[in-house]
């Protein structure tokens, strides 16, 4: 083969799939989607085609012309079954008639009374990162790129969304059919579909709002400045090309904070504070359009390519929107974090280098934050040596040159080679690249919020603790910068005393929870446990949900409730979620 994923069984010397035509009827009761799916190829093929594939139950194969002759002859517990279809005879074209699995990877099926408004019942899919393979057999690696049309068939009462134009909707007897059309090709991970009860509200005249009704004003609210947001990304990022952009707001399962789909972002609804204090969660997915939509990692190794560059333009959005001052306290409060997990990970760990292991078939075990801010710490690295605007005249070139196609590191760096030649000779793209760990030679971000914040952490190490006026005179950074800095076990009666002054009852924000219960847990402050508890059953975003039942299975007073609490909750929970929960307590023994 010319070119092997390790995440996909596709083999593209045999062809690439061009087109999809979807006809789709959702069933709530099976918890199944019932598909015909109308492939179009872009070369005639002429013997095998492999997809990939996982818990399909394939009803048939057939061409225009005769039927193909197929099978699954090899499987995976990780990438699933190899679906071999045999006897292309230099068709262009194929149908595959079959039923998703109530099983399926990439979607989550709520009851009513998990949602808002506890009335009607709730669909949506993750298929980042190999998971679409779980909807529909595909070639399920980032390399292919392709269009599609799709109408879906929804019970009367609900709406179907997807990351595409919506262009029809009829109501038939007992059913409504929405058609929707994707023009720009895309990979399969960004493929999404969510049905449930919801409502609309334009924000600007390419963006707008879809939520439950019981949220859709707050959320409205929360949001109303994504059309500024997109006008600025264009002028650091070149046109939007993708039509509109609106966003989505998730049952509280949803596994991540946004899910860049494109013209759709899904969000979690932990980011509706009512203070408009989360959007820069937005401004990371907004850039996506650009940085990893537009230009798209070959293969999952090739992971920071998406998220480095995002995080990269997320941080020059938000300096221009909220100003330097809190630009560079979310840099100090971010590289704190990256150091974290990577010494968590192991800063001689091959995943913390950005090129990932090349035999990794896991592609789910990429998903820490090291792409992203160490991803982000290189290109800054490039900026600094041939100054701001040049770095800027080499974005334009780049979203230009690679829009619509995927590209791996190495042709990344030829093209910043060409383009840049001194930041290729003056940074270490050796180590940067392809070793683990942080180079100890990089510009580190500082703040002098930040230095507010560490000298209350001195005066806390001195034994004088801040008091409630101090804090409340923060910003929301230098609140958590400050739980972030505070060591992990301190004594009972300081958990006591942060909670009563950090007022965290009163509070609408997930992430002052994390780090206070990530401490509690470990200071063994045990008058949490049904908090914590509870945090765990509805929070389903991971980047806080898997560090507390991390700090559970690792505290001895608390070891013996996580198993039990979570087969209470797993039903709640994206199955994306519930592996990587079972993968910690494995971990530590239980």
């Amino acid at each position: 083969m010319a070119f092997k994923d390790p995440a996909s069984y596709a083999d593209l010397t045999q062809g690439k799939i061009k087109h999809i035509d979807f006809r789709i009827g959702v069933n709530f009761s099976t918890r199944t989607l019932d598909v015909e799916a109308r492939y179009q190829l872009q070369e005639p093929v002429q013997g095998s085609l492999y997809l990939d594939t996982f818990k399909i139950d394939l009803k048939s194969a057939h061409t225009d012309a005769h039927e193909l002759e197929w099978k699954f002859d090899t499987e995976d517990d990780v990438l699933g079954k190899r679906l071999h279809l045999k006897g292309l005879k230099g068709d262009s074209t194929f149908t595959l008639t079959f039923r998703t699995s109530p099983e399926s990877r990439a979607l989550q099926w709520l009851k009513a009374s998990q949602t808002a408004g506890g009335t009607y019942p709730f669909l949506f899919s993750q298929c980042q990162s190999v998971h679409a393979r779980s909807v529909f057999p595909c070639q399920d690696t980032p390399s292919v790129r392709f269009t599609y049309s799709a109408e879906v068939e929804v019970p009367q009462g609900l709406v179907a969304a997807m990351a595409a134009e919506q262009t029809g909707v009829q109501k038939e007897s007992g059913l409504t059919l929405f058609r929707f059309t994707m023009p720009q090709p895309i990979p399969s991970y960004l493929f999404a579909l969510a049905v449930g009860n919801l409502a609309f509200r334009e924000l600007g005249p390419r963006t707008g709002i879809y939520a439950e009704p019981e949220t859709i004003e707050a959320a409205a609210w929360e949001f109303a400045e994504n059309e500024l947001k997109m006008n600025e990304a264009e002028k650091l990022l070149g046109p939007y090309l993708w039509g509109r952009y609106d966003v989505l707001i998730l049952p509280p399962s949803f596994p991540y904070g946004g899910m860049e789909n494109p013209r759709l972002t899904f969000l979690t609804p932990t980011v509706i504070l009512g203070t408009r204090g989360y959007t820069f969660l937005i401004t990371h997915e907004l850039a996506h359009a650009w940085t990893g939509n537009l230009v798209t990692n070959a293969t999952w190794q090739d992971f920071w390519l998406n998220e480095g560059w995002t995080t990269y333009a997320e941080t020059r959005i938000t300096e221009v929107l909220e100003g330097k001052d809190v630009a560079d306290l979310h840099a100090v409060y971010d590289e704190k974090r990256l150091i974290a997990v990577m010494e968590q990970v192991g800063m001689d760990s091959p995943y913390s280098a950005l090129k990932l292991p090349p035999d990794e078939k896991d592609a789910d075990r990429f998903s820490t934050i090291i792409p992203y801010y160490k991803g982000c710490y290189f290109l800054q690295e490039c900026e600094y040596v041939v100054g701001r605007e040049r770095f800027d005249e080499f974005i334009q070139k780049y979203m230009a040159r690679f829009q619509f196609q995927s590209l791996t590191t190495e042709a990344f760096l030829d093209f910043l080679k060409t383009e840049l030649p001194e930041a290729f000779e003056k940074v270490n793209v050796q180590q940067w690249i392809y070793e683990p760990g942080l180079p100890e030679e990089r510009r580190k971000p500082k703040s002098h919020l930040h230095e507010e914040v560490e000298r209350a952490l001195d005066d806390y190490r001195q034994g004088n603790k801040p008091t409630r006026e101090q804090i409340g005179n923060w910003h929301r950074y230098q609140i958590l910068s400050f739980l972030q800095g505070l060591p992990r076990k301190i004594s009972i009666e300081d958990c006591q005393y942060f909670e009563d002054i950090l007022e965290l009852e009163k509070r609408n924000d997930v992430s002052f929870f994390y780090h206070f219960f990530l401490i509690a847990i470990a200071s063994g402050y045990q008058v949490v446990l049904p908090r914590v508890e509870q945090f765990v059953e509805k929070i389903g975003r991971m980047l806080y949900v898997l560090p507390v039942v991390r700090a559970m299975s690792e505290a001895e007073w608390s070891r013996g409730y996580i198993r039990p609490l979570l087969e209470r909750v797993r039903d709640r929970h994206h199955q994306i979620t519930v592996r990587a929960m079972e993968e910690i307590l494995k971990q530590a023994g239980l």
